[in-house]
């Protein structure tokens, strides 16, 4: 288990670290990730900027200066549960859980927002790196 709070500044640069490091990231067409989104949890909103399939910059609390496609929001205590090593049912994957938002009004769930199309076309890097969210928060990255 990794010894750093979820979603601190340490956290954050574990999970770039990461996701940069992620074989995975460099196959099947990963690398074209170019696409920009926001993590907000809770209250706090961080800005995933990607560049060929690895994290450029994580920008703390964007402003109207940033720009981005789409973001996925939940309360703490969904991504908390998201980052578990055994994520429970509908919390495990995004679109499960964002089915559980958007469709079903259902509370503590992740809900995607943003350009559909961009998060659709580039579906398979996103879930990906949202993945290693887990990875970084239960192997502290390694």
């Amino acid at each position: 288990m990794n010894e750093t709070e979820f979603a601190t500044h340490e956290w954050w640069e574990t999970y770039k670290e990461t996701v940069n490091s992620d074989p995975e990231m460099k196959v099947r067409g990963h690398d074209r990730f170019d696409a920009n989104f926001y993590v907000q949890i809770g209250d706090e909103r961080v800005l995933v900027e990607m560049d060929g399939g690895e994290i450029a910059d994580l920008v703390p609390n964007p402003t109207m200066n940033h720009r981005w496609q789409f973001g996925v929001e939940g309360d703490r205590e969904a991504w908390e549960e998201f980052v578990r090593e055994v994520p429970p049912a509908f919390n495990h994957e995004i679109i499960a859980s964002h089915y559980r938002s958007a469709v079903r009004n259902e509370e503590g769930h992740l809900k995607l927002t943003g350009d559909n199309e961009v998060i659709f076309q580039n579906l398979r890097p996103f879930q990906r790196t949202l993945e290693l969210m887990r990875v970084a928060h239960n192997d502290g990255g390694s």
